[in-house]
């Protein structure tokens, strides 16, 4: 399983999983069509994923099966430390318009 923090992987993972970000008593959940939870916008997804102190982690040959864990169990080496808030906001918005994770 790889676990990570980066929005871009976790939104294109999610959309290759036909996944919506939502959120189940205030914890984030990604939901497929029909499963419970209150979807939500990614913004309120992420701020609460920040809040619990976790990190989205997923098998990418796996789609649609992600768990949530702690914080600190995500990647130590992210590519996000390295990255300019532009950079970073760029990668965000190629991520929702459904382009690949840039190469770390």
């Amino acid at each position: 399983m790889h676990a990570t923090l980066d929005r871009g992987e976790i939104i294109h993972f999610a959309g290759r999983s036909r996944l919506s970000p939502a959120l189940r008593d205030g914890a984030p959940a990604l939901v497929g069509h029909g499963e419970a939870g209150e979807r939500c916008g990614w913004e309120p997804f992420f701020r609460a994923l920040a809040a619990k102190r976790l990190a989205v982690a997923f098998d990418p040959a796996t789609p649609g099966e992600a768990r949530f864990v702690p914080r600190d169990e995500a990647d130590p080496h992210h590519a996000h430390a390295r990255r300019t808030p532009i950079e970073e906001a760029r990668r965000f918005v190629a991520a929702l318009r459904g382009a690949p994770p840039a190469a770390r």
